[in-house]
């Protein structure tokens, strides 16, 4: 393991480093990650942009979708990170896994509504987001990809905000800008050499969120953070078979975890 990446090495980075060099390392890391989702705005905005301004109007439409799409996952990151910041501090590392895998867990299964609640009023969720009769089927055709991807979006948004909450800013914004750049690439080569127009900002943009998300949660399957995400851990009677108890999931962490984030929620949404 290289070094800083242990527990009890990371637990000192966190706990003893001067506050103004930890912001420092922190934050500039943190703040990169943030440019990199305008970075995907702005691509497809670019390449959409010589298509027609029908087309230039249905990206805009379905950042709206994505932005909602963001904000439950950075709801269910900030509010199980704040949890699993403290955990770590009292050095409680299996507390902070449940944490960890409940949020992951729900958020996946939140995302996986959003698509289906997407798909299923697709027409009049455009309508209400501000597509007009000639931007609506650009915008439906670029919303089913961000729909399809939706779950994994929402798993993205919070493997990101718990490793910064573990320290690890520098791979979450990895993680970003490597998403990033896939999706600049995927939008010159799907919409300027193949021609699929706005499905392939569709395609592009869906792409790279998804890819992001594989390399974000990959860490906390390789023992590269403190917290895990482990099955076992969200369900209570699988994680102590000693312990009957009278609820499968410990609702009061998954309180926890809603009450905490959801300031996050309203401010992303």
């Amino acid at each position: 393991m290289r070094t800083g990446d242990s527990p009890e090495e990371r637990y000192r980075m966190m706990t003893e480093t001067p506050t103004g060099t930890l912001v420092l390392k922190l934050g500039l890391p943190t703040t990169v990650s943030v440019l990199v989702t305008t970075i995907y705005n702005m691509a497809d905005t670019y390449f959409v942009s010589s298509l027609g301004t029908s087309q230039s109007g249905a990206v805009g439409v379905v950042f709206a979708l994505m932005a909602i799409i963001q904000a439950f996952g950075f709801m269910f990151g900030h509010g199980a990170g704040s949890n699993i910041g403290r955990l770590l501090g009292a050095h409680n590392t299996d507390r902070a896994t449940s944490f960890a895998s409940t949020s992951v867990f729900f958020g996946l299964i939140c995302g996986v509504l959003i698509t289906v609640l997407g798909f299923s009023f697709m027409d009049p969720m455009m309508n209400l987001l501000g597509s007009t009769p000639t931007i609506h089927p650009y915008a439906k055709e670029y919303a089913f990809y961000i729909l399809l991807a939706a779950p994994l979006m929402v798993l993205g948004c919070i493997t990101n905000n718990i490793l910064r909450y573990e320290g690890k800013a520098a791979f979450a914004m990895i993680g970003l800008v490597s998403g990033g750049v896939l999706n600049i690439f995927g939008d010159y080569y799907l919409i300027k050499i193949l021609g699929l127009g706005v499905a392939g900002a569709g395609i592009a943009t869906a792409v790279s969120q998804c890819v992001a998300a594989a390399i974000l949660i990959v860490p906390f399957f390789t023992g590269k953070t403190q917290s895990r995400i482990s099955f076992k851990s969200i369900f209570r009677d699988l994680e102590h078979p000693e312990i009957r108890h009278p609820a499968l999931f410990d609702w009061a962490m998954v309180g926890s975890i809603i009450a905490i984030g959801m300031p996050s929620l309203m401010r992303q949404g």
